[in-house]
C-alpha cells in the first residue's frame, strides 16, 4: 500500500473510502448470492453494514454516508436486482443517519460499536419494510416482528466484525481515529 505523509490528508481519506467501498461491494454481492437466514423472509446477515461503521468510525460521517450509498448503488447494479435498491438505499441510509447519531456516545463510551450496530441493523430493516409497505402495501407489517427479533443477534456479529477489524486496522499505518 502507499504510505501517506499526513494521516488526515484527502488524498487518504477518499483512498480509504475507496478501499472500503469496494470491500462493502464485494461483500454485498456476495451475501446477495446466499439464501436469506430464515426461508421465506427476506433476512439477510447485513455483513456490507461493517463497511459503514468502519468508515463512521475511521473517516466520519461524509466517506460512511458516500460508502453506503455506493456500496448499494454499484452491488444492486451487478448483482442485476435493480428492483431491491429502494430497499437498499432507504435502509442504508436510515441506518447510517442512527450510527451517526450514535457516535457521540461511542466515542464517550456510552455506548459500544456493537450497540451501535445493533441500533443500525434494526433501523435498516424497519427501512426496508418502510420501502415494502408502500410498494408492496401493509401486508409487508407481518415481517416486522421476525426482522426486529433478527436484527439483535445480526447486529451483534457485524458489530462484533467491525469492532475487532477495526482494532486490527487502528494498529496498522492506516487507522488514526479512537475506535
Amino acid at each position: 500500500m502507499v504510505a501517506f505523509a499526513n494521516n488526515n490528508s484527502l488524498t487518504r481519506r477518499i483512498t480509504l473510502c475507496a478501499l472500503i467501498t469496494a470491500a462493502a461491494v464485494i461483500v454485498h454481492s456476495v451475501e446477495a448470492l446466499l439464501p436469506p437466514l430464515v426461508p421465506g423472509v427476506p433476512i439477510k446477515l447485513g455483513l456490507a453494514n461493517v463497511f459503514t461503521l468502519i468508515a463512521l468510525i475511521m473517516l466520519g460521517a461524509r466517506y460512511a454516508l458516500i460508502t453506503a450509498v455506493l456500496r448499494c448503488i454499484i452491488a444492486v447494479l451487478i448483482t442485476g436486482a435493480v428492483s431491491r435498491l429502494p430497499y437498499c438505499l432507504t435502509g442504508a441510509i436510515l441506518s447510517f443517519a442512527v450510527m451517526w447519531l450514535m457516535e457521540k456516545p461511542r466515542r464517550s463510551d456510552r455506548i459500544s460499536c456493537v450497540g451501535q450496530s445493533v441500533l443500525g441493523s434494526f433501523t435498516f430493516n424497519v427501512g426496508q419494510i418502510a420501502v415494502g409497505i408502500l410498494i408492496v402495501g401493509r401486508a409487508m407489517i407481518a415481517y416486522f416482528p421476525l426482522m426486529s427479533l433478527i436484527s439483535v443477534p445480526t447486529g451483534i456479529f457485524t458489530g462484533l466484525v467491525a469492532h475487532y477489524s477495526l482494532k486490527t486496522l487502528m494498529r496498522t499505518d492506516y487507522g488514526y481515529r479512537k475506535i
